[in-house]
């Protein structure tokens, strides 16, 4: 069995939601389909804090088919944020946004790889990649919101 406590805790950092609004409504309608596509991770990360405990103590393989179930709803959540239409304003900060999240996705995924081998120090390094993965998606969130909120 390996330790996933810290793991566990630190998945991904999900998108919080964005608040912006707009004369001519863009910044409102990618708002609302922003915060519509990430509702999702918002309710996988609330069922892994409820059962972070429990996870944290079960088994490699039972700790990887939970990582990839939430890389499964990252990606959705990403391919349908690729859908939306940012303000022209915010597009960069949008890609970067999208970049990050896929990265965050592949370090998802080496976590319930690297779980399932059982290898403490290896599960160690893919949680420490998808931790430093959080951290990025958390801050090119901040540079998104920043970007749709100016004018």
């Amino acid at each position: 069995m390996i330790s996933a406590r810290a793991a566990v805790l630190l998945l991904l950092a999900v998108p919080a939601g964005l608040a912006c609004g707009d004369e001519d409504g863009t910044a409102d309608r990618f708002r609302d389909g922003y915060n519509q596509a990430i509702e999702r991770l918002n309710e996988v990360n609330s069922s892994i804090q409820e059962s972070g405990e429990a996870l944290a103590a079960a088994p490699g393989d039972e700790i990887g088919r939970e990582f990839d179930r939430i890389a499964e709803t990252a990606a959705r959540t990403r391919a349908e944020l690729a859908e939306l239409e940012p303000p022209e304003q915010a597009q960069e900060e949008f890609d970067e946004l999208l970049a990050a999240v896929q990265e965050g996705i592949k370090d998802i995924r080496a976590a319930a790889d690297a779980a399932r081998t059982e290898n403490q120090n290896r599960f160690n390094e893919a949680a420490e990649r998808l931790s430093e993965s959080g951290e990025d998606i958390a801050a090119a969130e901040q540079e998104l919101k920043d970007a749709v909120e100016s004018d």
